[in-house]
Formats: structure tokens, C-alpha cells, sequence
């Protein structure tokens, strides 16, 4: 399995005496907490978009060509994708034979927009069970590694940045059929490790472990749960949005 490794030794933020950036937010060093947690949400989700838009039919993927367009994926910013699709047994599909189907894909991109902006890497290796015969449900597993380069979060005139390295598992996501009368996944976990380094000339000054669990539950509103050390706080994510824009704001406000 391919794993990116870069240095965190980035400068992940300005001084203050930079002044101010071009979308209106100044360089921060100081370490928001509810910040972070909001922040490896919208990583983590962004993720998960990604990560449920691979569940597409045998089909689909049999079909697909050079890129992600055909699966659905977005791919706003996206320098690179390739994929292996392997089914079992083999060589080809066969609706009435074929038992499972197993995706390798590596995706590079970059998101820009006033929210947010980073560069992402992000690998996947997914099986999809219960293809034999009439199925009515289908189960994908698997795991994957993502490495988020210089996330910029802007908010309220400030700008957090980080790099993010992490490791995701996917747990018996279950996807039934047919998919235009059931589009939201009905049961099932995506879990993401997330470790967070910021820097501040070269210099890591601040280092966290955080876990984020995605929940399933049949409906397109579910529950993103991030366990921050002894701190857990829980996001709203509408399913039907497609993506992380206007996913996430902090609460009480």
C-alpha cells in the first residue's frame, strides 16, 4: 500500500506583522481549540464525500476511464487520479458471478475557495462484498491515508493553518438498491485518525491526535463526532449538499 510521506517542517503560518491576507484574514499563531476541532471536521467530511462517491456500481467502474469524472468524485482542483479494479473471480464482471470488487485509486488535488484551501493526497483501498446474483444491499470496507498540506481555514479575520496526516477505516457502509429510491448509505462507519502539526517558522509548536467517526443512518443528516483528548463535540452534515461548503460553522452564535 502506497502512504504519502512529506516533512511537516512547513511554515504553516505568517506573523501577525505580515498583515493581512488577500481574502481580508490576518496570520494567527494562536491555538483555537474549538477552531481546530471545526477544522478536522471539514477535513475529515471532505473525506468522506470522496470516500462515498467511490461506492458506485461494478458498472460504473467497469466503464470508467483516465479520470474520476464517471464515478461522480469531485474533482474541483484535481491534478491526478488512477485506479485498479479488480473483480472476484475474475478476469471481468459478471452480474450473476462476480462476488466482490476491490479499488485501489490515488487522487491528488487542490481546493480553493474563501473557506478553506489545501492540497490533498489522499489513497483508498475499498472491497465491495454482496455483488453475487439479485443482491438488494452491498457492503463496502476498506482503509485509506490522506495527507492535507497548509490547510487554511479563514474565519472572522483570522486564519488557522496546518498540516494534517491521516488514516481512515471504513466499516461496513451499506448501500442499497436500487441507489435513485435509497441515496444515502443505511448503516456504517468512516473513522479518520487525523494527526495535526502547525508550525511556526520551521519550528512545530503544536502537535494533536484526533479522531472523527461518521455514522450512517440511512437519512442524508449525519452525525460527524470528533474526540478531541478528553473533548468530543459533534457535526451536523447534510448528505444531500455533496460537499463541505457551508457544512460547518461554530456553534451558539
Amino acid at each position: 500500500m502506497k502512504t504519502w510521506m512529506r516533512p511537516f517542517a512547513m511554515v504553516a503560518a505568517l506573523a501577525l506583522g505580515a498583515g493581512a491576507c488577500e481574502d481580508g484574514a490576518t496570520n494567527t499563531n494562536d491555538f483555537d481549540d474549538e477552531g481546530l476541532r471545526m477544522d478536522a471536521a471539514l477535513v475529515a467530511a471532505d473525506g468522506m464525500f470522496q470516500d462515498i462517491a467511490h461506492m458506485q456500481s461494478p458498472e460504473v467502474w467497469r466503464g470508467i476511464g483516465g479520470g474520476p469524472q464517471p464515478v461522480g468524485i469531485e474533482i474541483q482542483g484535481s491534478t491526478k487520479f488512477t485506479r485498479t479494479v479488480e473483480f472476484v473471480p475474475g478476469p471481468g464482471y459478471d452480474p450473476m458471478e462476480t462476488t466482490e470488487m476491490h479499488i485501489v485509486s490515488e487522487l491528488e488535488r487542490e481546493v480553493t475557495h474563501t473557506f478553506w484551501s489545501a492540497e490533498i493526497e489522499r489513497f483508498r483501498d475499498m472491497t465491495v462484498s454482496g455483488l453475487y446474483g439479485e443482491e438488494t444491499e452491498r457492503i463496502w470496507n476498506g482503509t485509506g491515508t490522506g495527507d492535507v498540506f497548509k490547510s487554511r481555514h479563514p474565519e472572522e479575520g483570522a486564519v488557522r493553518t496546518y498540516d494534517m496526516e491521516s488514516s481512515a477505516t471504513i466499516t461496513d457502509v451499506i448501500r442499497a438498491l436500487p441507489r435513485a429510491e435509497n441515496p444515502w448509505p443505511l448503516s456504517g462507519t468512516i473513522t479518520r485518525v487525523i494527526h495535526v502539526v502547525r508550525t511556526e517558522d520551521g519550528v512545530i509548536v503544536a502537535e494533536r491526535d484526533i479522531t472523527t467517526t461518521i455514522t450512517f443512518n440511512g437519512t442524508k443528516d449525519v452525525k460527524l463526532v470528533v474526540k478531541d483528548g478528553n473533548t468530543t463535540e459533534e457535526f451536523d452534515i447534510d448528505l444531500s449538499l455533496g460537499n463541505v461548503r457551508k457544512q460547518f460553522q461554530r456553534k451558539n452564535r
